[in-house]
């Protein structure tokens, strides 16, 4: 269903007394931040470079992971404080966003012992398994469409589609430059279906079918991590024995490249019927590539959907709060 003008640039809204009171606290902390906003604008502007140095050398300070994120926070913070309003604002908000969600994804790894007894192995195989007919579904297209060991056209493309993951980036970029006034709706939406992934890789962390193949033999050791097949052949080296991601290597559930271009979709949609298709179309074959390529199991894709849908069911509820701290630090 195609929104209203003002649903899509303001989203859902409620007078009621929690809103007003919403607004009210927010007012105070804008006239206090207008007070001084210079000092503000200086302190936040320093700070953001600050806090990312010492997230990036928080295993020589001996910093918890708990404790790194909490204060790694403050750079979306810092970002909307010291940056004026407008594009600007935005771009420097979603680049501290994504070293927040970057750092999230990274940081559990951090005490790799204390992760991999949490591992979580053969129950997603076990799920793909069912769903898949007696095979999981990774290995059993992986043995429909490619030769072991070969890398084919098809590999290629599934390849470049997986790494198109910027897409949904892209598109809000294209709101940012030509419908500004949609964008902090679709920023929020999108930041949302990304950040709710990061519990995930924390309480319930989960290696992904190539490392559960390739490093615990599971699946007969069959199941092949095409992605880096794809890119040893293009840059004609051989493949590494022992291949891993690069931060941390059990962060497959869910899969937020699949729970961010279903946010992004679902926001086509609501603009128009062929951007909707265009959205879906993407979904679809983003959810066929991270499957076909060893990267992700099913159950990952599915729960990134479910992630997506959470948020557009939640924007209501969580519009108010949002709203006022935007309100707050604009």
């Amino acid at each position: 269903m195609r929104r209203s003008a003002i649903y899509r640039r303001r989203g859902p809204h409620a007078d009621n007394a929690l809103t007003r009171a919403l607004d009210d606290g927010a007012g105070a902390v804008q006239r206090m931040l207008r007070a001084h906003r210079r000092p503000v604008r200086v302190a936040a502007a320093a700070a953001v470079p600050a806090i990312v140095a010492l997230t990036v050398a928080r295993k020589r300070a001996g910093l918890h992971p708990a404790a790194t994120l909490t204060i790694a926070c403050g750079v979306p913070l810092g970002a909307a404080l010291a940056v004026s309003p407008g594009r600007k604002r935005y771009a420097a908000i979603g680049a501290g966003y994504m070293y927040l969600f970057k750092l999230g994804w990274e940081l559990p790894y951090d005490e790799p012992e204390q992760l991999r007894r949490k591992l979580l192995i053969d129950e997603p195989i076990r799920f793909d398994t069912v769903v898949g007919g007696g095979v999981p579904v990774g290995l059993r297209l992986q043995r429909a469409l490619r030769t072991p060991g070969e890398v084919s056209a098809l590999d290629k493309v599934v390849t470049a589609v997986y790494g198109s993951w910027f897409l949904p980036h892209a598109i809000f970029s294209y709101i940012l430059a030509r419908h500004t006034e949609f964008a902090p709706r679709a920023a929020g939406r999108l930041s949302a279906a990304y950040h709710l992934t990061t519990p995930f890789y924390w309480f319930w962390p989960e290696a992904p079918p190539w490392w559960a193949s390739e490093k615990e033999g599971r699946m007969g050791g069959e199941l092949e991590r095409v992605a880096r097949l794809v890119a040893c052949d293009i840059l004609k080296r051989p493949p590494p024995e022992a291949g891993v991601v690069p931060g941390n290597p059990w962060g497959s559930m869910p899969s937020d490249h699949i729970s961010s271009a279903a946010i992004t979709a679902m926001g086509l949609a609501e603009i128009g019927p062929l951007y909707g298709a265009l959205g879906w179309t993407y979904v679809g074959a983003a959810a066929f590539a991270v499957v076909y390529l060893g990267e992700h199991y099913l159950a990952d894709v599915i729960v990134g959907l479910a992630i997506a849908e959470l948020v557009r069911r939640g924007e209501p509820l969580a519009a108010p709060l949002v709203r006022s701290v935007a309100r707050a630090v604009s």
